[in-house]
């Protein structure tokens, strides 16, 4: 109510405040305008339901705007596909969060379907490790392993496992093929903590990203793993 109240009471003010340039009304003058306009938001109070959602999009638009290099220029970020391809999609992405499984096949096919046209840039967003203790060791792993020129394999190796432990990373490293003893020593890689916490950081300063997976394709953000939507989303872009 005192939101409808401010709201109301700027709209007043600012429409005042326009006719007093005009005609210097009266306060007898500003009180019926007043009047008018708290009668007309009283009957449909839906414009300033509207008003306020135009106001968010607005802000989060310029919030994107400024966080944009970070979210698609990040040199230290896995990226695959063309640097020109029609569409960029963002991921983040927890390896314990069960969503993000679930969208980990639609992304891959995603990737052989469109190989000219779809860039995915992968974000690792550790976010459930105060409560698995895994998940930020296995966003090291599959980091390391991109030295090795296999993330994607590793990436999805990680998605499809459960139970993350150490022990049980480097078996999943030696089964799609990775040198472990390296693999290891590279995850010890400051640079890979450093952008670990970047990319937190990163994701705070995006007002939708409240969990994961959370996507961006294009200028659309996308939240969950609706792969209906998801796909949807995708093939406008494409189209667009």
């Amino acid at each position: 109510m005192k939101l409808l109240t401010t709201t109301a009471i700027t709209l007043s003010f600012l429409v005042t405040a326009g006719c007093a340039q005009a005609q210097s009304p009266s306060s007898t003058d500003r009180a019926q305008i007043e009047s008018i306009i708290k009668d007309y938001l009283m009957k449909n109070p839906e414009i300033i339901q509207e008003a306020l959602d135009e106001l968010d999009r607005k802000e989060e638009a310029a919030m994107m705007a400024a966080v944009r290099e970070g979210i698609e220029n990040d040199p230290r970020d896995v990226k695959i596909g063309p640097a020109n391809a029609k569409v960029t999609m963002v991921e983040f992405f927890d390896y314990n969060c069960g969503f993000c499984k679930r969208s980990t096949d639609w992304v891959n096919k995603t990737l052989e379907a469109h190989p000219n046209d779809v860039r995915v840039i992968f974000k690792e967003l550790p976010i459930l490790d105060g409560r698995t203790k895994t998940s930020r060791n296995a966003a090291k792993a599959a980091l390391a392993a991109h030295k090795q020129g296999k993330y994607l394999e590793m990436h999805t190796a990680l998605m499809e496992a459960s139970g993350l432990t150490p022990d049980r990373i480097k078996d999943i490293a030696k089964n799609v093929g990775i040198d472990v003893k390296k693999l290891e020593r590279d995850m010890q890689d400051p640079e890979i903590d450093a952008l670990l916490e970047d990319t937190l950081i990163l994701a705070n300063r995006i007002p939708s990203l409240t969990g994961t997976p959370f996507f961006i394709i294009n200028d659309m953000m996308i939240a969950g793993a609706d792969t209906d939507r998801l796909q949807a989303s995708l093939e406008a872009a494409l189209e667009g």
